[in-house]
């Protein structure tokens, strides 16, 4: 704190302008401080965010999900779990059949995005814009 008291209109200027100094540095550090909570948290964000994956089905793209069902069906109860119990034919498919719905439509999205960069290139008039992604 400031010891100092203020007497003049002066004196009220200057304690205005050092505590808005002080304010400013104050938000800067909560700031930082923030960005270093964020990035010690992230392996807790990357755990929930996989468990999402794994308890929530992407339906975004039925027919995807309607591929991922057959082929687990197929592959996995019938060929790879058909000697297991009836908990792990239960759980295992559900688990895998969500996340690869999620799996999928990341990978969609990211294709349809390399897809219109191409398309905007070819609009652009820029050349070979095709053979560019293929190298």
């Amino acid at each position: 704190m400031n010891s100092k008291k203020i007497q003049t209109y002066e004196d009220l200027i200057e304690e205005k302008k050092r505590l808005e100094q002080l304010l400013a540095v104050q938000k800067e550090a909560i700031s930082g401080n923030w960005e270093e909570m964020k990035q010690e948290f992230e392996p807790v964000r990357n755990v929930f965010s996989f468990m999402g994956k794994l308890t929530t089905r992407d339906k975004s793209n039925p027919l995807v999900n309607m591929g991922i069902d057959v082929a687990g069906d197929l592959l996995l109860r019938k060929l790879l779990l058909a000697k297991t119990g009836w908990a792990t034919r239960l759980v295992v498919p559900y688990l895998l059949k969500n996340y690869s719905s999620n799996v999928f439509a990341d990978k969609g999205k990211s294709f349809l995005n390399r897809v219109k960069g191409w398309v905007k290139r070819a609009r652009n008039g820029t050349a070979d814009a095709f053979r560019e992604d293929a190298e």
